[in-house]
Order: structure tokens, then sequence, then C-alpha cells
């Protein structure tokens, strides 16, 4: 008689400890969303908001930003003009390597009627070297402009960084007070909670 009357108590033992261990579940599960979803009532700081010269930093901004697209076509016309280069120098060296060829054909010939070709050639060679230092000196004025764009760009990299760098301790004190405004939410919430069970 005895062992009916445990039966019953036995499964109402296990069905209030799966009833337990559905609300232990839920509670679980509500203080995990109520956590979670906590930092989404502050609004999330950065340090930008915090830079006491937004216009400058905007600024600087936008200027790296021009910079690099003038760095690229820097780039690319500086490629055009390396291969303009190249194409003077070598047409120079095949000019002069003909007319150091023919110089020596003409000195052990040593005919003076072929002295007007000796200066036409001369002002050949000198009309092709005036070219290639051209295409050199266009080089040389792409290499600078490209080393002014690189040094403006870190002039504006320094004042960006400057501007953040200020705007660090305002930003963090600010973010320590949002971050014990949420751990204060959190424990107002979980707090009776914790208390109930």
């Amino acid at each position: 008689m005895f062992k009916a009357l445990r039966v019953p108590e036995r499964l109402f033992r296990l069905v209030m400890w799966l009833v337990s261990l559905a609300f232990a579940g839920f509670l679980v599960g509500l203080g995990g969303n109520l956590v979670a979803d906590l930092p989404k009532v502050e609004t999330q700081i950065t340090v930008e908001d915090f830079v006491a010269d937004k216009a400058a930093l905007q600024q600087a901004r936008t200027g790296q930003q021009q910079l690099d697209r003038r760095s690229t076509e820097l780039r690319e016309q500086r490629e055009q003009a390396q291969l303009a280069l190249q194409a003077a120098t070598n047409a120079y060296q095949s000019a002069r390597s003909a007319y150091g060829n023919w110089l020596a054909t003409r000195t052990a010939t040593t005919d003076p009627q072929q002295d007007p070709q000796v200066i036409q050639r001369t002002r050949e060679l000198d009309t092709l070297k005036t070219r290639e230092r051209q295409a050199q000196a266009a080089v040389e004025a792409l290499d600078k402009a490209l080393l002014d764009t690189r040094q403006a760009r870190l002039a504006s990299e320094a004042t960006e960084s400057a501007l953040l760098a200020d705007a660090q301790e305002a930003w963090r004190s600010a973010m320590r007070a949002q971050e014990l405004r949420v751990f204060g939410l959190r424990l107002a919430l979980t707090l009776p909670l914790l208390v109930f069970l």
C-alpha cells in the first residue's frame, strides 16, 4: 500500500523538477536577453564624438582622400613618363651608335665633303639628347609631385591623429560612465530576479 503512494509522489517530484528546470531556463533566457539588450539602451559613442574641432577632422579626412586620388593619378602619369623616357633613351643610344659607326667610316675615308653631314648628324644627336633630358625632367617632376603628395598625406594623418589623441581622455571617461550606467541598469533589473529566487 505504501508503494502505491510513493509512485505519485515520485512522479510529482519529477514533474516539479522539470517545471523548476523550465522556469530556470526561462529566467536565464530572460536575464540573458535583458543583459544582452542593455547596451542598446545607450547610443554607441566613438572618439570622433569628442573631437573639439570636427570640421578640421573632416577636412583632414577629405584631404587624405583627395591626396590618395592624386597620388594614384601621379603614379599612372609617372609610369607613362618613364616609358617615354625609356623610348627617348633608346632612340638616343641607337642614333649615337649609328653616328659612331658613321663617324668611324668617315674618319677612315677622310672625305672633306662629308663635314656638313657631320654637323647635321651631331645636331640630330643633340636634339635626341634634348628630348631624352626633357623626358627625364618630366619623370623627375612627377617624382617630386609624388613626394609632395606623400608628405601632405603624412601631415594630414598627423593632424587627424592629434585631433583624435586630444579626444581620447574625454572618450574614455564617457565610456566608463556609460559602462557604469549599463551595469547599474543590469543590476537593477537582475537583482529583483535574484532576490525573488
